[in-house]
């Protein structure tokens, strides 16, 4: 994963040492992992959360696009076990993880970091926030110091305080 924004109490910052990686899509994949910090796939979840549980480990989930609303739903008394959610961006004409955010958010409650992983273009980074993302990952082919400071500037102006919707 590229290097990650993190949106803290005053700031924006990156952070270089993003621990959470990506979990294979294979459902073996918890036992076959090293310790640390991983973003399970849905699929892999819903197969071996108890497996997951008994690492021992922090864990998070990862949700593609087509994941569908009721599917969250049914993970709602277990959402706060989930230190972060990342939804994927696979390309930038795909805003389904929009709604989903809006809906881990709005409707479920979610209240850890929601992460936004993949081709989020600096011209939806304010629309990404509004709906709730506390942090991006973005693609290796995007510059992350340059999506800082398009964060920290609209920031200081009236655009995230004040939505003219």
């Amino acid at each position: 994963m590229n290097a990650l924004i993190r949106e803290f109490a005053t700031d924006f910052q990156i952070v270089p040492d993003d621990p959470w990686r990506i979990a294979p899509e294979e459902s073996a994949a918890p036992r076959s992992l090293p310790e640390g910090a991983w973003l399970y796939p849905l699929a892999v979840w819903q197969k071996e959360a108890a497996v997951i549980r008994a690492r021992g480990e922090t864990f998070g989930l990862r949700l593609l696009p087509d994941t569908p609303p009721i599917a969250l739903e049914a993970l709602k008394a277990r959402l706060a076990d989930f230190a972060v959610i990342a939804l994927d961006f696979p390309v930038f004409t795909d805003g389904r993880a929009y709604s989903l955010a809006r809906l881990l958010r709005e409707r479920l409650g979610y209240t850890g970091e929601l992460r936004a992983v993949g081709h989020v273009l600096l011209d939806t980074l304010l629309f990404t926030r509004r709906l709730g993302f506390d942090a991006w990952a973005m693609s290796e082919r995007q510059d992350v110091e340059e999506a800082l400071v398009h964060l920290r500037s609209l920031r200081q102006s009236h655009m995230m305080r004040h939505p003219y919707q």
